[in-house]
């Protein structure tokens, strides 16, 4: 969907509502009345042969006497007149629309379609697109819009919130106005036919009004939208989610989408962790999750300070702490001392430190006090059990004092003041102050380690894997004509004998049926695993790692994971297993690495052969750290009919030998996840002048985090180029590179190229950036764009000798470069 459309959703200058009523209990009515006392600032024009005003304001009898074109309609009518209103709009010239009707797709025309269908396909010809049907609306209170027919209003904020379910929406309002949470967006999806939530991610991942993002997920269509969106969104914010319908009895009542179309709830999980997303359970984990979102900082550690008033719910906390895997701060000895003047005899100036039931509220401002000043608490729990002595509000007020006096840097507060008449006044002044508060221990811990969970996400996916491409042996040719050989007779099940030559040929041993030994005798001390590849309906093809045996259901007893893996995917995946018990550590431990290769293998034959569709390896033996496959089976299908990777893996086929201007040799080829050394050297390797005309001025070296985002790219909307040579010792050295990144409607991308200082003359620059022209033109980008500075004269002439226009932009004093793609006069040279 073009960003600018979600734009002018979300950020209408005008609203009409179709089918506005004075009538009490009917969403014509409430949208109305919501939209006038949100003090939308844009005309607010209804819709209605039968009133001649609507809540005071002058009504329309039609769509065609609107006095101008509404930038957003909503249709609050019965769903028989939906595709009529969506031709009159389309017509008219709006390009937004809510539909709030439910069951269009249950009611069929005389000519054997749907309504919805109906509606798409009128919305389809005009270019409008549509939020619903069956929806309640959306919220952007900045605006002071209430496009809804919700009972209450969301208060501003910088949390967004996108829903499959109203009922999810109208309790996260109701909890949200007490706690005085907000939000950036606040958007239900309803059935989702037209506008779905990859478009929604895409463009809230871009608004710098959003902070975090939340997800109420049923059920999602496209998997690798949703991925590619999800990914680029959570690079740069927190996106939490939950999922329901993990049962199918469930499922069977809430999905929209038939039971063949709807996934496995494994395989969603994988793909959440994939994307670096954080799954909650419940909604009390949603709520939890919301607020320290809205009010925690950025957590730079993941230790935590807990300082309450008795030892029972300090206990429950830290149990709780530990049982999630969190790590309790150990005072410094001087701390301690400091901490041991002040608490009472029989409590404890040890993390978690207690003041015992009747500490007054000074206690609690001075141990705050010194725990700041101390510098040793990036996170902290304060707690509070009802006391005779003072009101609960008091003792607030002395832990805010202590916290907004401290002048040095304040770490993350989370409170925990328990009770409930007697805490509420309590929690409703940290709410006023910021300041996330729970009703119980185990309610603060989760959401704190909800925070800790999500940081150590974002670690494992910026991880360098380790370079084993080399080690992997790779024999497409020979599988491709085997599999061709299979699918002409039609066969789509190979025998055990083509079976086991297919996985040969990318480095996975079987056992050689000649031999005399048996299994049993011959890998006797070995650990009997079980890998298998199976399509799901909505992310594709994924690789599940298992023991040997099991059951009918394939994902009962295994883990999974979303190919294309690398090195450090797979550990993560061996981890995983072992530390779910689904894999176990017998007679001997298990060679980590070489399973790691092992699953590497099963992705690079996953990635290069589509039709395959079912792989079994099992029973996989080890012995002496050798990973055999003892039986493998497989099963084919037609190239049209295998669904794709949810994930786009390296693309090998864009891989490309030049020769330079010297005569040297060099690969041109996209990047990979392994290059983050290689690209540090190459950083390294730039002039100090090369380096102020690449980043527009003197930048520090660049950190790994920074490095990852560079060489870990989603290839479905981004682009990396580099050129490599091998040196004297063998090794790959990055020569230069060229960037290219998409906006999601592929609409235009913005370039950047580094040429290594003593390279330059080669004609490097020419054949990387023309390799990058030929790639975007092929994926249908329309405009390519960059800019450099006024004295990088070598940087413009190249750009204009490839067809861009340059002209120099002398408000940002920078020259600006582009070039329409698709142009018949495009003079762009083809790619090497």
């Amino acid at each position: 969907m073009s960003l600018k459309q979600i734009d002018q959703l979300l950020n209408p200058r005008s609203v009409a509502v179709i089918g506005a009523s004075n009538k009490p209990n009917r969403p014509g009515n409430a949208v109305m009345r919501n939209l006038l006392q949100g003090n939308f600032a844009g005309p607010i024009m209804p819709v209605t042969p039968k009133y001649q005003a609507v809540n005071g304001v002058l009504a329309y009898g039609s769509i065609e006497a609107l006095p101008e074109v509404p930038d957003l309609a909503i249709i609050c009518t019965r769903a028989a007149r939906v595709p009529a209103l969506i031709q009159q709009l389309g017509k008219k010239g709006t390009r937004s629309v809510i539909v709030i009707a439910a069951g269009l797709d249950e009611v069929h025309t005389a000519q054997g379609t749907s309504l919805q269908e109906q509606m798409l396909a009128i919305a389809r010809h005009w270019g409008v697109r549509l939020l619903g049907p069956n929806c309640l609306g959306l919220f952007v209170p900045a605006i002071g819009l209430n496009a809804s027919y919700a009972h209450t209003h969301a208060l501003p904020g910088k949390v967004a919130f996108v829903s499959q379910s109203s009922g999810v929406c109208v309790t996260i309002l109701d909890w949200a106005r007490r706690r005085r949470i907000g939000f950036s967006h606040f958007v239900a999806l309803g059935d989702g036919a037209d506008i779905d939530f990859d478009e929604l991610i895409d463009y809230l991942g871009r608004d710098p009004k959003t902070r975090a993002i939340l997800l109420y997920i049923d059920s999602i269509r496209d998997g690798r939208a949703f991925l590619s969106a999800a990914r680029a969104a959570a690079a740069g914010k927190p996106i939490l989610l939950i999922k329901a319908g993990n049962a199918r009895e469930v499922s069977d009542a809430v999905s929209r989408l038939p039971a063949e179309q709807r996934g496995s709830d494994r395989v969603y999980d994988a793909a959440f962790r994939r994307a670096g997303m954080l799954r909650v359970q419940d909604l009390r984990d949603l709520f939890a999750a919301v607020e320290t979102l809205a009010y925690g900082r950025e957590l730079t550690s993941e230790r935590l300070v807990i300082l309450g008033n008795g030892n029972g719910p300090a206990a429950m906390a830290a149990d709780a702490l530990i049982e999630r895997g969190g790590h309790l701060v150990t005072f410094s000895e001087q701390t301690e001392q400091t901490l041991a003047r002040l608490v009472p005899r029989g409590g404890r100036a040890r993390n978690p430190v207690n003041l015992l039931g009747d500490a007054p509220p000074e206690l609690y401002r001075e141990v705050l006090s010194v725990i700041l000043a101390s510098g040793e608490a990036d996170n902290i729990l304060v707690m509070h059990a009802p006391s005779a002595l003072h009101v609960g509000e008091v003792y607030a007020e002395a832990v805010l004092h202590a916290y907004e006096a401290h002048a040095g840097r304040k770490p993350n507060l989370l409170v925990n003041w328990m009770g409930e008449e007697a805490a509420y006044p309590a929690r409703e002044r940290f709410a006023q102050a910021g300041i996330a508060s729970f009703r119980t221990p185990e309610g603060a811990v989760a959401a704190f380690m909800y925070r800790v969970q999500y940081r150590r996400n974002q670690k494992l996916l910026s991880e360098t894997p380790d370079s084993v491409s080399e080690l992997i042996p790779h024999h497409p040719l020979s599988v491709r004509a085997l599999i061709e050989r299979a699918l002409a007779s039609p066969r789509f099940e190979l025998s055990a004998p083509e079976a086991a030559e297919m996985v040969a040929a990318y480095g996975i041993r079987t056992r050689n049926p000649d031999a005399e030994d048996s299994a049993q005798e011959v890998y006797q001390d070995g650990v009997a695993l079980r890998i298998q590849v199976r399509v799901d309906p909505v992310f594709g093809p994924v690789i599940a790692l298992g023991e040997a045996g099991g059951t009918a259901d394939w994902l009962s007893n295994a883990v999974v994971a979303l190919p294309p893996l690398n090195m450090a995917l797979a550990r993560y995946l061996v981890i995983q297993a072992l530390a779910e018990g689904k894999i176990r550590e017998r007679h001997q431990p298990l060679e980590r690495h070489s399973l790691c290769l092992l699953l590497s293998q099963v992705s690079q034959l996953v990635v290069d052969n589509p039709e395959l569709v079912s792989l079994d390896l099992q029973p996989v033996m080890m012995r002496q750290g050798v990973y055999t496959a003892l039986e493998v089976s497989a099963r084919l299908a037609p190239a049209e009919q295998a669904r794709p990777m949810a994930i786009r893996p390296y693309p090998k086929e864009l891989e490309a030998r030049v020769t330079l201007k010297d005569g040297r040799s060099v690969l041109l080829r996209p990047i990979r996840p392994e290059d983050e050394a290689r690209q540090q050297a190459f950083d390294h390797a730039l002039s100090r002048e090369d380096r102020y005309n690449r980043y527009f001025g003197e930048v520090s070296e660049f950190s790994h985090e920074q490095m990852a985002r560079v060489t870990q790219i989603d290839y479905d909307r981004e682009m990396v180029f580099i050129a490599t040579e091998r040196d004297e010792r063998g090794e790959e050295v990055t020569l230069g590179m060229v960037q290219a990144q998409m906006d999601p409607d592929n609409h235009e991308g913005e370039f950047s190229i580094a040429i290594r200082s003593d390279l330059k003359g080669c004609g490097l620059g020419r054949l990387l950036l023309g390799k990058m022209l030929a790639h975007c033109r092929d994926q249908g980008t329309r405009h390519l764009v960059g800019w450099t500075l006024p004295q990088n004269r070598g940087m413009a002439s190249l750009a204009r000798s490839l067809g861009f226009r340059v002209k120099y932009d002398p408000d940002e004093e920078v020259i600006d470069m582009r070039i329409d793609l698709q142009a018949a006069d495009a003079t762009a040279s083809p790619a090497p």
